[in-house]
């Protein structure tokens, strides 16, 4: 199936029921999901578990959350490390956590190294991821990884309307890609 056609076959966002059930969401986890719509990755997220699973009650929802996110963490911090080890010629192991919600309602934590991963659009998690894995080689290996060809420095894991990417500290150019 295409992507307009599966996109086309989901539940579209102005969907009653469906802005019903983000409003739930919402109030039940306190956090506004009517945001993750502004985000492709977000939107199709929400969508597709509205689509697959009805108007799925928090208790229910935290769980495809945070799956959804170690899922986005753990492959791309797969690609980061590879490159890492293309790039230096060493092999690293950046750990990607999952810690389960305290609260029975809650949405639980996935981190990359120390850093937090967020949102729900496989781009932000990527950005998330990135920052995790350099921010680990940084203080674990005294590593600046990875460097902008041009200048010498490390570049900083960016949103860019392409997509994530490695975006150059000195000149905000566009250093490298990221998965996402």
């Amino acid at each position: 199936m295409g992507h307009s056609r599966l996109e086309a076959s989901l539940t579209h966002p102005d969907d009653p029921a469906f802005r019903a059930w983000l409003q739930a969401l919402s109030h039940a986890l306190g956090r506004d999901f009517e945001d993750d719509l502004g985000s492709p990755g977000g939107r199709a997220f929400l969508r597709r578990t509205f689509a697959d699973n009805g108007a799925v009650p928090a208790p229910s929802f935290a769980p495809l959350v945070d799956e959804h996110r170690r899922v986005h963490a753990e492959r791309a911090v797969t690609w980061l490390l590879a490159r890492a080890r293309r790039d230096t010629g060493r092999t690293f192991d950046v750990p990607v956590r999952h810690e389960w919600s305290d609260d029975r309602d809650g949405i639980g934590r996935v981190s990359v190294g120390h850093e937090p991963v967020e949102g729900l659009d496989p781009v932000d998690i990527a950005v998330s991821a990135a920052e995790g894995v350099q921010c680990h080689l940084a203080d674990r290996e005294l590593l600046v990884w990875p460097l902008c060809p041009d200048h010498g420095t490390g570049p900083h894991a960016t949103r860019t309307p392409g997509g994530a990417a490695w975006v150059c500290s000195v000149t905000g150019h566009v250093v490298a890609p990221l998965p996402g």
